[in-house]
């Protein structure tokens, strides 16, 4: 299982992937829709940022002040088709995003392994700390990984990892 010191690595590695990923995008940019259908880079870095919240609370982290409402980027949400209500600009989720993993780094320097193997409830039924905020943090891999397609959109097509 991975420790704590391995996971805020992964953390600040995925940030640096997403810093890169959306990079020279705009909000407009990020509402162009994949063909012939999915969604769109702007819903997927809002879900992103949902993740991180997920990470947060498993980990007994307080969340950000003036968190906006991501109710549009719940998992089930219906696809973001432009700017509609509750759509965030990317600058906002991107900015959310980094404040939210160094929030979750520094919870995890406050934590030691003993915290991580504690056993939690879990949908899965009652499972380690560490293994929920990484069952999450795999979740939101995936949908980084979606992002390199999503920005190729927008006609950015330029290798970045």
């Amino acid at each position: 299982m991975i420790g704590i010191d391995g996971f805020s690595k992964m953390l600040s590695g995925e940030l640096d992937i997403l810093r890169k990923q959306t990079d020279g995008l705009t909000t407009k940019d990020s509402l162009l829709q994949p063909q012939p259908g999915g969604n769109c880079l702007n819903w997927v870095m809002g879900h992103l940022v949902v993740n991180l919240v997920e990470i947060l609370e498993v980990l007994d982290g307080e969340l950000l002040d003036g968190l906006p409402d991501l109710t549009r980027y719940r998992i089930g949400s219906e696809p973001i088709r432009g700017e509609e209500e509750g759509v965030l600009a990317l600058s906002d989720l991107v900015d959310i995003y980094e404040r939210l993993t160094n929030k979750i780094i520094g919870r995890l320097s406050q934590m030691d392994e003993a915290d991580f193997k504690e056993e939690i409830d879990f949908w899965q039924g009652k499972s380690r700390r560490g293994y929920v905020a990484f069952f999450y943090f795999f979740h939101n891999t995936y949908h980084l990984g979606q992002l390199e397609f999503l920005r190729n959109l927008a006609g950015k097509t330029g290798k970045i990892i």
